[in-house]
């Protein structure tokens, strides 16, 4: 019996959905072609039917993030081209604290026995991506072409991949990822953002130095007694 596109492109769908749900309760990709195929209700050659390899599979998972990403930054409010990637920067923080686990998982599977694959695989995706961010925001005159475009990207994505490596590994609260990712990510812009753009970056600096300064001290428990 040969099955619709639909059925089949249903049945894809589902194992990319399962796959999604064993990297975040297994902290990682370990899992089996076989416990996969479980996990779907299939039987266990139709991954390999319809999907490919694990790497296959895996690539199907990293595009499937990027893509429910991308319909993230659609609700975004419009501004300008470097509004847009501030924004876009923030939502990074919200969306990964939507599925920590999820991201846990494939952050440690990144150093596991499908590493390059799923390195190259990311990098391939967000370079897309952000860099068209950047190119606008470059083409509008808010941000300067110091060095390429992609170059630039890519020393973005190197900073927000390593605060997210950071938040998963210590476990910062949502308030301190975010405030973590504002800091890496501003600084980076403070050295090729516009003369206007960067009055703006500093004073919201200096807003949150001033803040911080405010709040009292704790008082230890130690100290109490």
């Amino acid at each position: 019996m040969t099955l619709s596109t639909t059925t089949l492109e249903s049945r894809r769908r589902g194992l990319v959905t399962a796959a999604h749900a064993l990297i975040r309760e297994s902290g990682g990709a370990g899992f089996s072609m076989i416990q996969l195929a479980k996990r779907a209700g299939v039987s266990p050659a139709t991954p390999y039917n319809l999907v490919g390899t694990k790497a296959d599979l895996l690539r199907l998972v990293v595009r499937d993030e990027f893509a429910a990403f991308e319909t993230r930054l659609a609700t975004r409010l419009p501004g300008s081209p470097l509004a847009e990637l501030e924004a876009a920067i923030d939502l990074v923080v919200k969306h990964y604290c939507a599925e920590p686990a999820f991201y846990r998982g494939l952050y440690a599977a990144m150093q596991g026995e499908h590493a390059a694959e799923l390195r190259g695989m990311m990098l391939a995706e967000g370079q897309q991506l952000w860099c068209a961010m950047v190119r606008t925001a470059v083409d509008a005159g808010e941000i300067e072409r110091v060095i390429d475009d992609e170059a630039f990207t890519e020393v973005l994505l190197r900073a927000m991949a390593s605060t997210t490596e950071a938040w998963l590994a210590v476990n910062w609260s949502r308030k301190r990822f975010a405030q973590e990712m504002h800091l890496a990510t501003r600084l980076l812009l403070l050295g090729v953002v516009t003369k206007t753009a960067r009055s703006r970056i500093t004073a919201e600096f200096e807003s949150s130095r001033r803040t911080s300064a405010r709040k009292p001290a704790r008082t230890s428990r130690t100290a109490k007694l």
